[in-house]
């Protein structure tokens, strides 16, 4: 299992307890008792950072059993009611089961929503080439159907585009199989279009209903990413590491060089 790194250990927790709705008390015993450096502490400990302060015993069983062991379990956290030390419990089951959807929220919301991209109902093959140029994307899809995407590009960019389907799998779209070609020239009134030529089929297709959402990150240089040309040859379902790697890559650069673009849609 990964371990979340200790720059972003508070940052992740606070969002869960903000998620969880606790109360500002309750939101440090859970921010406290869950940190990595705390899973050994015992709860006099613990309270020494809350205020208004509580006694050890107040904060076990008032906040952690009664206020904040209820809402891990709407979260879905199972759990035995009597185990001993269930926070040694929850925090990896935290980091297996919502690391990677959070990280994709980080990534998500410091992305612009743009109309510079989105998908297209797939033409037929005889008319492969006679796509509207006009950048009306759809927002909602009906289920199988057979679609294109595309990029309006402005300037000279490495893309790397990445997909979030309904159930949470994060893929690597550009470069891939569909688009092994991820460096790209503007071309007056020609977007970038996938699946590219070369891909082993001509269309994606919707096969899952819910929410598709769509990451652009634009560079002028290559990222930096080892797992890139991997993904050139081979379908890549992302990993917490990889994502952690872009977010790492896109809070450390503040270059205007570097542009995350996003959108979203719905297959119903």
């Amino acid at each position: 299992m990964m371990e979340i790194p200790q720059a972003y250990d508070a940052e992740f927790l606070g969002d869960i307890a903000e998620k969880l709705d606790l109360s500002p008390l309750s939101r440090c015993i859970f921010t406290e008792r869950l940190s990595q450096q705390n899973l050994d502490a015992n709860w006099t400990d613990i309270v020494e950072s809350c205020q208004p302060r509580l006694t050890p015993d107040q904060a076990r069983k008032d906040n952690w059993s009664r206020q904040i062991l209820p809402k891990l379990r709407e979260l879905g956290f199972d759990h035995d009611a009597n185990a001993k030390k269930l926070w040694q419990a929850v925090r990896p089951w935290l980091v297996e089961n919502r690391y990677h959807p959070w990280l994709w929220d980080k990534l998500s919301q410091i992305s612009q929503k743009t109309q510079q991209m989105g998908i297209k109902a797939a033409p037929s093959p005889d008319h492969l080439g006679m796509l509207p140029k006009r950048n009306d994307y759809l927002t909602t899809v009906p289920l199988g159907s057979q679609v294109i995407f595309e990029l309006q590009l402005p300037d000279s960019a490495h893309l790397t585009l990445l997909e979030r389907e309904p159930n949470g799998t994060v893929v690597c779209l550009c470069p891939s199989p569909f688009a092994q070609t991820s460096q790209f020239q503007p071309q007056q009134a020609t977007p970038i279009r996938l699946p590219q030529p070369s891909a082993p089929q001509p269309v994606f297709e919707l096969t899952e209903p819910g929410k598709e959402q769509l990451i652009a990150l634009l560079t002028r240089e290559k990222p930096p990413f080892p797992w890139l040309e991997q993904s050139r040859f081979e379908a890549m379902t992302l990993r917490e590491s990889q994502l952690q790697e872009m977010l790492e890559y896109v809070r450390g650069h503040n270059s205007p060089q570097r542009r995350l673009l996003y959108t979203d849609f719905k297959v119903v």
